[in-house]
């Protein structure tokens, strides 16, 4: 069925895409990544990903907090007691998001690799 170049060829190839995603993983999204922030449906905030800070976002039931460090974004506190937007955990990667549905606010991470279509059906 397969020649021995051929088993060759695909090992070659397997091993040269396993050292290769180390690498894509850490240039990928970094130098370009932005939090979009939105609340009640409407864009609020575009925040850099590099940079540490605090946003507080208006939401349909109060206030929320959006944490954004080295290690991502994510709701630190939230209004309406549903603690399910907390327990999201980070955003790092392009076309990620996080959503705290009753307070109505949405974080989305974009940069250069982002996809801005989730599935495609025919």
């Amino acid at each position: 069925m397969f020649t021995r170049a051929d088993k060759i060829v695909i090992v070659a190839l397997v091993l040269l895409s396993l050292a290769a995603y180390p690498i894509i993983k850490m240039y990928g999204t970094g130098g370009g990544a932005m939090l979009e922030i939105e609340s009640m449906g409407e864009p609020y905030a575009v925040v850099e990903m590099n940079q540490r800070e605090t946003v507080t976002v208006p939401g349909a039931l109060g206030d929320s907090i959006i944490e954004i460090d080295e290690n991502g974004a994510r709701f630190i506190e939230t209004a309406g007691g549903d603690t399910s937007c907390i327990e999201q955990g980070y955003v790092t990667d392009a076309g990620e998001m996080a959503v705290c549905v009753p307070n109505r606010v949405l974080i989305r991470v974009v940069g250069k690799g982002n996809i801005d279509t989730d599935f495609i059906s025919r």
